[in-house]
């Protein structure tokens, strides 16, 4: 097997684990939103500082995990496009 045929296998698996760990996220996005949307509601209403932490920490996760999923769906395509041009 010559060694374009190789870094083409290679590339094209990047693209298509990358694929599937994003697809992975999103599936934990989607609870841990329900998680978050709970945990705000139930500490929504609280002055304390601590809570309002904990409730902005989430937050900034959870976006956060949007940005990992599309990062990860960025690189798939691009990873797929390459290994398709060789």
């Amino acid at each position: 097997m010559s060694q374009l045929t190789q870094l083409k296998q290679r590339i094209a698996a990047v693209g298509n684990d990358a694929k599937t760990t994003a697809q992975g996220l999103a599936g934990f996005k989607s609870k841990f939103s329900t998680a978050v949307s709970q945990v705000s509601a139930t500490l929504g209403g609280s002055s304390q500082n601590v809570d309002r932490d904990m409730v902005q920490a989430l937050q900034a996760a959870e976006k956060q995990v949007d940005q990992a999923i599309a990062a990860l769906q960025q690189a798939a395509q691009v990873a797929n496009r390459y290994a398709s041009s060789l």
